[in-house]
C-alpha cells in the first residue's frame, strides 16, 4: 500500500497554486457563496478548477490490492467500489488525498460506514521526498466515530494556507499545510480520535524508499 505514494496525484506538483491565508478564510466562514466568490475576486485570486482535484482509489480485499482508478472532484462512485468487494471477508479502502493531509475526513468515515469497510486508509504526498499514510479501524462501530467527528473539525484550522478551488458559481478552500503544520495536524487527529479508532501512521521516505510505521492501538 505504501508504494502507491509514488504514483498518486497531488496538488503539490502544480506550480503557482491559488493560495489564500487563513485569516481571509475565517472571514468568509459566515458569508454566502456569492459573497465569498466576490471577496476572493477582489483579492485577485483565480480559483483552481475542481478538475485538478484528483484521487486514486484502491481496495485491499483478502490481501490483494486492486486499483479502482483515478477520480476527479473527490468523488468515488459507490458502484465502482461494490463490484470489487462482494466476495471480501475483510475490506481495507485506500484512497489518496491531493493535499498534504492523510487523515480521513468525515465524508470518508461516512462512506466506510455505508459501504462496510473494516479499515479506512488515506495516503498523500507532503513534499517531493515525503509521503504519509494513515489507516483507522473503529474500536467498536463506525457510527460512534461519525457521531464524534461532527464536533472535531478544529484540526482543519491548524494550517495557515488554503488552496482556493472552484469556478464562477462555486468556491471552497482546501487546507494546504507545510511540513510542520502537517505534523501538528496528524498529532491533533491522533490525540482526538484515539479513544474511538485504532490508528496506523506511516511515514514514507520517497527518496530512499523506506518507511516507518507507528501503531496507536
Amino acid at each position: 500500500m505504501a508504494s502507491t505514494a509514488y504514483s498518486i496525484p497531488s496538488l503539490i506538483d502544480i506550480e503557482s497554486l491559488p493560495i489564500i491565508d487563513k485569516d481571509h478564510v475565517v472571514k468568509m466562514i459566515d458569508m454566502f457563496m456569492d459573497e465569498a466568490i466576490e471577496y476572493v475576486n477582489k483579492l485577485g485570486i483565480r480559483p483552481l478548477p475542481i478538475e485538478y482535484v484528483k484521487e486514486d482509489a484502491y481496495v485491499l480485499c483478502n490481501n490483494t490490492l486492486d486499483y479502482l482508478g483515478e477520480f476527479r472532484g473527490g468523488a468515488i462512485p459507490q458502484h465502482t467500489i461494490l463490484k470489487y468487494i462482494s466476495n471480501c471477508s475483510k475490506i481495507a479502502m485506500l484512497h489518496s488525498h491531493p493535499i498534504p493531509m492523510p487523515m480521513p475526513t468525515l465524508e470518508d468515515i461516512i462512506a466506510s460506514y455505508q459501504i462496510g469497510y473494516n479499515i479506512e486508509c488515506v495516503i498523500c504526498r507532503v513534499s517531493s521526498y515525503l509521503a504519509t499514510m494513515m489507516c483507522i479501524e473503529p474500536r467498536k462501530k463506525w457510527r460512534d466515530v461519525i457521531e464524534y467527528s461532527y464536533n472535531t473539525v478544529e484540526y482543519f484550522l491548524k494550517t495557515s494556507r488554503y488552496i482556493v478551488v472552484g469556478d464562477s458559481s462555486y468556491i471552497e478552500f482546501l487546507p494546504f499545510p507545510d511540513i510542520a503544520e502537517h505534523v501538528n495536524m496528524v498529532k491533533t487527529f491522533i490525540d482526538m480520535f484515539i479513544d474511538y479508532v485504532k490508528i496506523s501512521y506511516v511515514k514514507i521516505n520517497l527518496m530512499y524508499k523506506v518507511y516507518d510505521v507507528e501503531m496507536f492501538v
